[in-house]
């Protein structure tokens, strides 16, 4: 008598920004139980804001982690020779860990999804279009134009295809899973936490932030100087 092993699914699973949280990324990965197999995507930001930039870059590199690029790393990549801040982190991150970040896509798709960090132009599939969209684009005045205002419509609510999209970027939406996109910045530097998604579970999976990494200036208490 013959006996079956049951063959293990091999999973997809997306992750959002991680924003420099390092002990958080590696908790939820804890969380994940990967094998040799799964594939695992993430997002973009993996860097700024948050305390360990380098060590989340090394960690992704390391473990052979796909992983788009952000808007943080595009932003990192335009200045860091004249920025001084991104300047510390070049020389932090070493030529090898440098040059991982230089590689990084701006998308990944195949027949069963899309992953960008930001979202879509509405209308427009990812190969022709310019990469400020897919790093930036919140939402959509319909033009292009205006891509941030929040009083316009989410660039998701145009979108009608049938393959999911999964981004990150938008932390102030938070979690936003819906029927054909799937935003995963659910906020983890802000203190609330890192999100995954299991494609082929369709599964959810987070891990709470240890604390708040950074405040937006908007947000911060103002000050006034006393004369």
């Amino acid at each position: 008598m013959f006996s079956i092993l049951k063959q293990k699914q091999i999973r997809t699973i997306m992750i959002g920004d991680v924003h420099g949280c390092l002990d958080e990324l590696q908790l939820l990965v804890r969380q994940l139980k990967l094998s040799k197999e799964d594939r695992v995507i993430m997002l973009g930001d993996l860097i700024n804001r948050g305390p360990d930039s380098v060590g989340c870059v090394d960690f992704v590199a390391s473990n052979g982690f796909d992983c788009l690029l952000g808007n943080h790393e595009d932003e990192y990549l335009n200045e860091f020779e004249s920025n001084e801040k991104f300047a510390h982190l070049r020389k932090s991150l070493g030529d090898f860990l440098h040059q991982f970040i230089t590689k990084r896509p701006l998308w990944i798709e195949t027949p069963n999804y899309l992953c960008v960090h930001a979202g879509l132009k509405p209308g427009v599939k990812p190969a022709i279009e310019d990469r400020h969209y897919l790093l930036n684009i919140r939402t959509w005045d319909g033009i292009g134009v205006d891509i941030k205002t929040p009083t316009n419509k989410a660039w998701y609510e145009f979108h009608t295809g049938k393959r999911p999209v999964f981004y990150g970027h938008w932390a102030r939406k938070g979690l936003n899973l819906r029927s054909n996109t799937f935003g995963l910045d659910s906020g983890c530097v802000y203190g609330k936490a890192l999100s995954a998604y299991i494609f082929e579970e369709k599964k959810l999976v987070q891990q709470p932030a240890k604390r708040t990494y950074y405040v937006p200036p908007s947000l911060r208490p103002q000050t006034t100087n006393s004369i």
